[in-house]
């Protein structure tokens, strides 16, 4: 999940300090995701993981293919939420 978000910090500051109309563009399409990204990080850090997982999960999953690396982090910690719940049921 860390290094999805270190990749979609490096294409915010790429595009925000291009001149290209387009660049910007995908900057403000790319910018609240990252946002939502790291409110899901600072979640997670706070105590709740699944709500966090979840938030980082949407956020990543827009940019297919490369957003994957993302969504496959915060998937592993909702498999790990639902593991450890059904082992307390055991």
């Amino acid at each position: 999940m860390i290094i999805w978000l270190i990749i979609q910090l490096s294409i915010v500051l790429f595009t925000i300090s291009s001149n290209d109309q387009d660049a910007l563009i995908f900057f403000w399409i790319t910018l609240p995701f990252l946002i939502l990204n790291s409110i899901g990080i600072i979640i997670i850090l706070l105590g709740k993981p699944k709500i966090g997982s979840t938030l980082f999960l949407i956020g990543s999953i827009i940019f297919v293919p490369i957003g994957l690396i993302g969504a496959i982090g915060a998937k592993k910690i909702l498999n790990k939420i639902k593991e450890d719940q059904f082992l307390e049921t055991l």
